[in-house]
């Protein structure tokens, strides 16, 4: 028996999530060279680059001083 689909489109889907974690999308531009860096770094270290930057703001910007 298969699942009933509760969403139209993969995209509903996504969007449902976002708006259920309250998630927000964030678009920046970077130089391609730092990218292909991070990428590896995120290789090496097996994670997202939601969750690195995440991590980055949560740490550098918004900390306390």
């Amino acid at each position: 028996m298969a699942r009933q689909k509760i969403h139209a489109s993969p995209a509903a889907r996504v969007a449902a999530y976002r708006e259920r974690h309250a998630l927000v999308t964030l678009s920046v531009d970077v130089p391609a060279e730092l990218v292909a860096q991070l990428d590896n770094w995120m290789r090496f270290k097996d994670t997202t680059k939601a969750a690195v930057i995440e991590k980055l703001i949560r740490t550098q910007l918004l900390r306390k001083r």
